[in-house]
């Protein structure tokens, strides 16, 4: 179906962020689900959770795209299988920043991208391909800020450790750790202003109304076409006996099987448009572009919705 050929699509995307990859891979799932592709539709939510275990579906949906979630959410506890990134403690003189991947199950991850810097420096990023589940970098300095993500096959983010705002700090060894980098006074500090391009989710938004007007449309032309073929049974002419003449019970058959099953898919579609329109206004509203601003008072953060 188009829905899930666009959601493919936009999971094809290189350089997806953590946040757009759980909502394609919850609108995989949904979308499985309302086909009645129920394997499909697990192998989704699967990947969803094993991403963020504690995720929630944030509609309310029937039990042939809730049974899946559930069925995934049951596979993950008894497998323990959510992923995380982990430090692998450094040994002696190793002058190495290790993680390692662990328990990846589903063998998602293929790298880890590593931010690193010395206090008052920018970060240094570097790339390294998994090996038996674990990634090293070599440490730019002595005392040393850093984070990491892991990345899958199309480099999207699965997951981090240590973040940009708080990184974790690692030392050399016999380097002094009581050395923090000077922090200005609030006289000092300067008000900064800094812009927020509109996040990734604007991406799938896109994606999602589009599903929506595709999914609409085409259930509104087989809704149509049920409506014409059962007109068809129901209009036929009969004799003074009461039997239809106008067709035969064969073709009567025929046209009344294809309305039931146009019928059928064009509620489907109904509902997966639906379901695309709300997820789609959703995330074009948390998508939307802010800025913020640092001053003595606070930090002020400021925006405009659609």
């Amino acid at each position: 179906m188009e829905a899930a050929r666009a959601l493919e699509q936009a999971r094809a995307q290189p350089g997806n962020d953590r946040d757009t990859l759980l909502e394609i891979l919850e609108l995989q799932g949904v979308v499985a689900g309302m086909l009645q592709q129920p394997a499909k539709a697990r192998a989704a939510f699967q990947t969803l959770l094993v991403l963020a275990p504690e995720y929630r579906l944030k509609g309310d949906y029937a039990p042939r795209v809730v049974t899946p979630f559930f069925e995934a959410n049951g596979w993950l506890n008894d497998k323990g299988a959510a992923l995380r990134l982990e430090v692998v403690p450094a040994s002696g003189t190793d002058n190495l920043l290790t993680v390692q991947a662990k328990p990846d199950v589903l063998n998602l991850g293929r790298s880890v991208l590593f931010y690193q810097r010395e206090a008052g420096a920018g970060w240094i990023l570097t790339e390294q391909p998994l090996v038996e589940g674990m990634a090293s970098v070599e440490r730019k300095g002595r005392r040393v800020e850093w984070w990491a993500e892991l990345l899958d096959e199309r480099r999207a983010v699965l997951t981090s450790l240590g973040s940009e705002t708080s990184p974790l700090v690692t030392l050399a060894p016999g380097a002094l750790a009581s050395t923090p980098a000077p922090v200005p006074t609030l006289s000092e500090k300067q008000p900064q202003v800094k812009g927020v391009p509109g996040s990734p989710l604007r991406t799938v938004a896109y994606v999602c109304l589009g599903l929506a007007a595709g999914a609409g449309a085409t259930g509104g032309f087989l809704g149509l076409q049920s409506n014409q073929a059962r007109a068809r049974v129901e209009g036929a002419p009969v004799n003074e006996a009461g039997y239809t003449v106008g067709l035969t019970q064969k073709e009567a058959f025929a046209l009344d099987a294809r309305a039931r099953s146009q019928g059928q898919w064009a509620n489907i579609l109904f509902g997966v448009a639906g379901a695309a329109a709300i997820a789609g206004g959703t995330l074009w509203v948390l998508g939307a572009p802010v800025t913020v601003s640092a001053a003595p008072s606070g930090v002020v953060v400021g925006g405009t919705l659609p």
